[in-house]
């Protein structure tokens, strides 16, 4: 009798076995396979893969963070029954980026800090104008790259496009006078013509330090009318070329604008460089008019006399205008009475001393005719000089330009030739 029950036994193992079997594949696995896809949807783990082989368990999908992969690990150890063969879970490498202000703010997830370094390099050399903050930026050895990347990343690199793309900046330039020094500020699409705009404020003889820290180059600067190296360069040499230079600016999508000291000859080649730079806008100027260069102010004496015998010769032609009649450049005899009062102090000075003997002409009258006119008064006054014993080659004759009646720096007598040290 027990040999017959122990027979009958094992005769129904294999249908025991059966019937697990069929327990477990249509009521406990199904139930442990919910169970690891509640884990993993609750974790935020998505793109999910569940392979469950009786109980040996393989995962992969894309975590958030680290935190979701910690959490999915111990859930799972948390059923017990299951054993975790394979976790393939990862963390894609994302980014993104927010510019406020100066601050271009990076978050997201990279694979280890050698990348993250190399990215925040990157992005400082595209603008070197921002500072670049990384704080948000983690790092995990989980992180995967998306399919095709690869590090370090390059300005091409598919994951850094919406990134790169929003860091294109208008072309600037920004020359500001300010306590004794010229201070360069904006961004231009290029490291030559960043040097050879600060060399072109320099080459002048105004000798203010240029501060040009903030004058940025990047490839990332969008080009401009005025970014053309042939354009804006002769504009600054000629701008910069007064001693008492004044300020500029200009940006891609606005009027160049210029205050400066000037004559009325500089205003014409200004006008005449910024054409091709404006490309039809009005550039918008103030400016101070002056006769002539040798009027502005802060401009150097080059004549070398000794400051007492300098100073001497400048109380002597100070405040001296001699008039001529209209359309007239000759002396009348009380005007020659004046000049010749003035030649003593002249011959004492000594041969180093240089003059500029200018005619202002009317502004009223035709400007062409009005220079050669002045030109000619000029001179007149030259040779009366030189027939009292002047040398002859430490005086140039010229016509100054004309300023309007009425301004600061105008002539009190218009048809008047002066007389200014070199």
């Amino acid at each position: 009798m027990r040999f017959t029950i122990i027979l009958f036994f094992i005769a129904l193992l294999p249908v025991m076995m059966l019937v697990h079997w069929w327990d477990f594949e249509e009521h406990q696995q199904p139930r442990l396979r919910s169970q690891v896809e509640q884990i993993l949807s609750k974790a935020g783990i998505t793109g999910a893969t569940v392979d469950l082989r009786y109980l040996d368990l393989s995962i992969t999908g894309d975590a958030p963070d680290v935190a979701a992969v910690e959490m999915v690990t111990k859930s799972i150890s948390d059923i017990g029954a299951l054993r975790l063969m394979s976790n393939r879970l990862s963390i894609l490498a994302r980014l993104k980026a927010s510019l406020a202000d100066d601050t271009l703010t990076v978050e997201g997830w990279i694979s280890d800090k050698t990348a993250a370094d190399s990215l925040k390099g990157l992005l400082q050399k595209i603008r070197p104008d921002l500072r670049i903050r990384a704080d948000g930026l983690k790092t995990s050895s989980l992180v995967r790259l998306p399919e095709g990347e690869k590090l370090p990343l390059r300005e091409d690199s598919l994951m850094l496009q919406p990134i790169i793309g929003a860091l294109h900046v208008p072309s600037a330039l920004q020359i500001v006078r300010r306590e004794g020094r010229l201070q360069v500020s904006g961004m231009l699409p290029s490291s030559d013509l960043r040097a050879a705009v600060i060399e072109a404020i320099e080459s002048g003889p105004h000798s203010l330090p240029v501060e040009a820290e903030k004058l940025r180059a990047t490839a990332y600067a969008l080009p401009a009318p005025f970014t053309a190296d042939d354009v804006i360069v002769p504009f600054l040499r000629s701008f910069y070329s007064t001693p008492a230079p004044g300020d500029f600016s200009v940006h891609a999508d606005g009027n160049p604008r210029l205050s400066a000291d000037a004559t009325r000859t500089l205003e014409s080649a200004w006008l005449t460089f910024l054409r091709p730079l404006t490309k039809g806008r009005r550039a918008e100027m103030q400016l101070t008019y002056f006769p002539s260069r040798y009027h502005f102010p802060g401009r150097r004496i080059e004549t070398a006399l000794p400051e007492d015998v300098l100073q001497s010769v400048r109380d002597v032609f100070a405040g001296q205008y001699f008039t001529f009649g209209p359309g007239s450049s000759t002396l009348d005899a009380s005007e020659k009475s004046r000049l010749a009062s003035l030649v003593p102090a002249l011959l004492s000075a000594g041969p180093a001393l240089k003059l500029i003997v200018g005619g202002h002409p009317d502004p009223a009258g035709d400007l062409k005719l009005e220079a050669s006119l002045a030109r000619r008064r000029a001179e007149e006054v030259v040779s009366f000089l030189i027939e009292q014993g002047a040398p002859a080659s430490e005086i140039q004759p010229q016509a100054f330009d004309s300023v309007p009646v009425g301004s600061k720096h105008a002539p009190p007598e218009t048809r008047s030739v002066e007389i200014l040290i070199q």
